[in-house]
């Protein structure tokens, strides 16, 4: 702990709630400029500081066959919380100030939004003068001037030597959220043209009664999807069986989006000699995960629909030809 100040830790996914100041740190000269603007907010105003450093689990990095070692997660954590330890000392924080420590493994943008709940200020550092470019990765505070619940504060980083700098501070409202939009039916035309689009969707098979739904990269033809697989749950029970493959493309800032469905029996074409079979096994289909996937299934005789959400203050996606 550093300085002597009164500590609160904060919940992860939670946060304390109540009037504070709440800002973003991660070890940059941006982030302590702002760490050392909220820190005389909080000692006018009267409130809390909440300081929040996120941490995001390198997914990739773990996920991966480089061979790239990923630290253990109280590790992480413990460095989160050295950067804490680091930034509240070089800001000279002392006991006249309660500060909640917020260390958490999520992303930077994610985190000061969901901190900002019932707080009266957030605060967040820009390494741009005339822009807001960006806090922690990318454009941060771009994203959290538009989606926080609360006033938000952008403090620019000092200036280099010989530097000039326009304003030092950024006041922005918080942001509307976005309008309930519309749910409306998409033509089957469309539906296909959508579905064709894309080549990654979700596919449903029913394992003992119990649905079981499984990521699945697809082919299209027209009306038809195919699978590749190798012998497991979609070969067993996605053969002869009730199917379902959803395929969709959601904006969670906006809240629009569409989503296709289609229904059906599977079917295994794999040694099909008519046609159908043929020509769709000759379709570009290169699985995503390692392995033979010598097997095809195909949805056969399908039902198509789809719907998408569209806002009155949002222009409706022009057709698909």
């Amino acid at each position: 702990m550093s300085g002597g100040a009164t500590t609160a830790e904060g919940a992860q996914g939670t946060g304390p709630v109540g009037p504070r100041v709440v800002v973003g740190v991660d070890g940059t000269p941006a982030a302590q400029a702002a760490l050392a603007w909220a820190v005389d907010e909080a000692r006018l105003r009267g409130l809390a500081l909440h300081v929040v450093h996120a941490w995001p689990y390198p997914v990739e990095l773990a996920l991966s066959s480089s061979g790239g070692v990923v630290p253990p997660v109280g590790e992480m954590r413990q460095w989160a919380e050295e950067v804490l330890d680091d930034a509240l000392s070089g800001a000279g924080v002392g006991d006249d100030l309660t500060v909640v420590r917020d260390a958490r493994s999520a992303t930077a943008a994610a985190a000061l939004v969901e901190a900002s709940e019932g707080a009266e200020l957030l605060v967040v550092g820009t390494r741009g003068h005339h822009r807001l470019t960006g806090l922690f990765l990318g454009s941060v505070s771009q994203y959290v001037v538009v989606h926080a619940r609360c006033p938000v504060v952008v403090v620019h980083a000092p200036p280099a030597a010989g530097e000039r700098v326009g304003a030092a501070v950024t006041l922005a409202a918080p942001a509307r959220p976005p309008s309930p939009g519309t749910l409306e039916e998409i033509p089957e035309e469309e539906c296909l043209a959508l579905l064709a689009g894309q080549e990654v969707g979700r596919l449903a098979v029913v394992e003992q009664g119990a649905p079981v739904v499984l990521p699945v990269n697809y082919v299209a033809d027209g009306r038809t999807v195919a699978v590749r697989t190798d012998p497991g749950t979609k070969l067993a029970w996605g053969s002869l069986g009730p199917v379902a493959l959803e395929v969709d493309h959601i904006d969670p800032a906006t809240r629009r989006g569409w989503s296709v469905l289609v229904r059906g029996t599977g079917r295994e074409i794999t040694e099909g000699i008519d046609a159908w079979s043929e020509e769709l096994r000759a379709r570009p289909l290169v699985p995503w995960a390692a392995g033979a996937r010598n097997h095809w299934i195909a949805v056969a005789s399908p039902t198509v629909t789809g719907r998408r959400i569209v806002g009155t203050d949002t222009e409706a996606p022009s057709k698909a030809s």
